[in-house]
């Protein structure tokens, strides 16, 4: 699993997934290697596992830090 960010939000991929035809989305620009899109901050500039608890992430942004557990993990 990856976590990664930009200004528009905080996102988390699973890169072992790969595509087929079942897994087809009604948005077609959307990567079956996307699991989860944390937003609703202003100008995200960190995130990062937490060391003992699995699956938490904890963002940093301008408008402040979030710390949660995506329910799909």
């Amino acid at each position: 699993m990856l976590a990664v960010t930009d200004d528009a939000g905080a996102y988390i991929y699973d890169l072992p997934v790969e595509e087929d035809e079942s897994s087809k989305t009604a948005l077609p620009d959307v990567p079956p290697q996307l699991l989860f899109v944390h937003s609703g901050s202003e100008q995200f500039k960190e995130v990062h596992w937490h060391s003992q608890i699995s699956s938490c992430l904890m963002t940093t942004a301008l408008s402040g830090y979030s710390v949660f557990i995506p329910s799909n993990l």
